[in-house]
């Protein structure tokens, strides 16, 4: 969604240097109007102000009927509002628009993930891929491997999640939270699966540290424990994780 956010915000960018000689002036007026409007209905669905992004995202719709953007956006807001089948129409019709775009097809095959149709939603993570460039195809990659993930299918996961990591470092910070996440609904195998993507491809950080001695408390390793901990007294005594440690919060 931030992804969606920034992009929002540089095509408004774009919009402004346009050249009246190119483009009819209620043309501009309007579709800067819809992008602005749908950059304010996204940042407030990020806010969790579902009535106000819903208020904004209407607005844009009005304003670019025949644009997938605002479309994609009423997707997202009916998504997370829980409103399945009107987000499904939505996601229809922002395909329908632009059937090759790799925002779409990858916030639609997300979408499928979250509804348990696994197998449908790699489909659409698979057409991202092919026809975005680097960036896009490291989102399409991290998407699918998240959703191979959720369906259980660990090695595979760890495959697209390597080829993310390897392309795109910066997406090792998710890979640590999400792996926090599984680990605290005791689901080790998928927690292991993602720490072990990390420390294959990035240097030790507080955050992968501090997974290792959780896993380590909760296996009793208490040797490991303190191994650990020595390492984040080491190298990273200032981070929140170092504190925990010397609180025994594990």
């Amino acid at each position: 969604m931030r992804n969606m956010l920034l992009s929002m915000l540089l095509f408004i960018g774009l919009l402004g240097g346009c050249s009246p000689k190119n483009l009819d002036k209620n043309v501009i007026d309007k579709q800067q109007a819809a992008y602005i409007r749908l950059t304010l209905g996204m940042a407030y669905l990020e806010m969790g102000d579902l009535p106000a992004a819903r208020t904004n995202i209407e607005r844009a719709m009005q304003y670019a009927p025949q644009d997938y953007r605002p479309q994609l956006g009423m997707a997202l807001y009916l998504q997370s509002a829980g409103e399945t089948e009107l987000a499904e129409l939505r996601y229809q019709q922002a395909l329908q628009l632009a059937p090759d775009n790799g925002e779409v097809l990858n916030n639609y095959g997300a979408f499928l993930c979250g509804l348990g149709q696994y197998d449908a939603a790699q489909q659409y993570f698979e057409r991202a891929e092919r026809v975005d460039g680097l960036a896009g195809n490291v989102a399409s990659l991290e998407q699918s491997g998240y959703c191979l993930l959720q369906a259980g299918q660990i090695d595979e996961a760890q495959k697209k999640l390597s080829r993310a990591l390897k392309q795109d470092s910066k997406k090792g910070e998710r890979l640590l939270k999400v792996s926090e996440q599984y680990f605290q609904l005791k689901k080790r195998a998928e927690s292991l699966a993602l720490l072990s993507v990390y420390r294959q491809a990035l240097p030790a950080s507080a955050e992968s540290i501090w997974i290792q001695i959780q896993f380590a408390a909760s296996d009793n390793r208490l040797d490991d424990v303190q191994r650990y901990g020595k390492q984040l007294a080491r190298d990273f005594s200032q981070s929140k994780q170092y504190q925990l440690f010397l609180a025994h919060e594990y």
